[in-house]
């Protein structure tokens, strides 16, 4: 969000929100792979952090999560003080 634009709150606001928050009530189940079809990969990055979810289409067409991870970036002092001194 931008400091100077104003925010607005629709209906695809709504319903993405609703769509969250019911989440944690039925996670996704794990499934095992099936051999030759396509996978699907998504990917979150930001500077500190990064998510994936690995999934594939089943007979009906509807995305079945494989595996799904999450990991928080820390940062060591030791290689932040290296890669100073190069820059």
């Amino acid at each position: 969000m931008k400091k100077d634009v104003p925010f607005e709150w629709d209906e695809a606001c709504d319903k993405a929100f609703k769509s969250i928050k019911s989440y944690p009530m039925k996670p996704p189940v794990l499934v095992a792979p099936v051999h030759g079809r396509p996978l699907i990969l998504y990917v979150a990055a930001q500077e500190r952090s990064v998510g994936i979810v690995l999934a594939q289409k089943n007979d009906e067409g509807k995305e079945n999560t494989l595996y799904y991870l999450s990991r928080t970036m820390t940062p060591e002092p030791e290689n932040e003080e290296q890669i100073k001194e190069k820059l």
